[in-house]
């Protein structure tokens, strides 16, 4: 008897275990993390369209985008592969692009921009710049009266872009705001002058300059329209030097050189109290201070 009922009994415990597997799998599945991709991330009503049926509450789904944005950021880490961060540069996308079509004056959000989607990764590439880029002309357009709109898009443009004559522009927008600090407008002029937009970086050193009350201020931009001018006349006779060159075969040995051969009008004078040199390769230099420059142009960024 016991051993026709042993084969009963097996088969029993067998079923239970099946079972209870299936009951284990269907419970693990449901707490298995979801696809990022497959997340739903942004509501699916259009932002205009949400704007528009929020009857005043956007900036709530405005917030509520933003707030889902940041908490995405923190599971990003710079040893990620890009297959790895793809997802999560995407969605941070999504999220923040939403964010700011629901509330084009939000702030916050282009400020988060900045900080979150451009990375660098560990084998010297960068991710999420023109997307942040994209983002925060938007920001400066909406809200060119926070001046962090232009420092962070002029920040990008100059550091990974190397265009130098708009990230200009981006600061010369944030240095007129009321609140902005003095060392925007300054970073402004020297990018501008390393674009070849000098006459940009001039014009808005001598306005900065006849609006500065403090005395400090005042010589940080007397120092920098000194240094702007003196930039004028490098690559004035830098330009010259150039034609006499190709004219005559030979490097000119001074400025003066220059003038007696009709290459340059008169010699400039340095507004530092210092000279004008001209070098045996032909680079033209100051005795009394150095050139204005922002960052190396040998660096570059492979951008994605």
């Amino acid at each position: 008897m016991p051993v026709f009922l042993r084969a009963p009994a097996a088969t029993l415990l067998f079923a239970l275990a099946v079972a209870a597997a299936g009951v284990l799998r269907v419970s693990a599945q449901r707490h298995v993390p979801a696809d990022i991709e497959d997340e739903l991330d942004v509501p699916p009503i259009p932002g205009e369209i949400a704007k528009a049926l929020s009857f005043g509450f956007h900036s709530l789904l405005a917030d509520l985008t933003l707030l889902e944005a940041i908490q995405i950021l923190p599971q990003r880490h710079g040893d990620m592969t890009p297959e790895v961060a793809g997802p999560l540069d995407r969605r941070l996308y999504r999220l923040l692009s939403y964010s700011v079509e629901v509330d084009p004056k939000f702030a916050g959000a282009y400020r988060f921009v900045g900080a979150a989607l451009p990375h660098e990764t560990m084998d010297g590439k960068v991710y999420g710049v023109l997307n942040a880029v994209q983002l925060l002309e938007k920001g400066l357009r909406e809200r060119p009266d926070d001046w962090h709109m232009g420092f962070l898009l002029g920040f990008l443009q100059s550091y990974y872009l190397h265009d130098f004559s708009a990230a200009a522009r981006s600061l010369s927008v944030a240095a007129k705001q009321p609140h902005a600090p003095p060392w925007v407008g300054l970073l402004a002029t020297r990018l501008a002058a390393q674009g070849g937009e000098l006459d940009v970086a001039t014009s808005l050193a001598e306005a900065m300059l006849a609006q500065a009350n403090e005395e400090e201020t005042r010589k940080q931009w007397q120092e920098r329209v000194d240094a702007l001018h003196m930039e004028r006349d490098l690559r004035a006779i830098e330009d010259a030097a150039r034609r006499y060159r190709e004219a005559r075969g030979v490097v000119p040995r001074s400025v003066q050189a220059l003038v007696a051969a009709g290459f340059l009008p008169a010699a400039p004078r340095e507004p530092h109290g210092g000279r004008y040199l001209i070098a045996a390769d032909g680079s033209v230099s100051s005795s009394a201070a150095e050139r204005l420059r922002a960052y190396g142009l040998a660096t570059k960024f492979e951008i994605h």
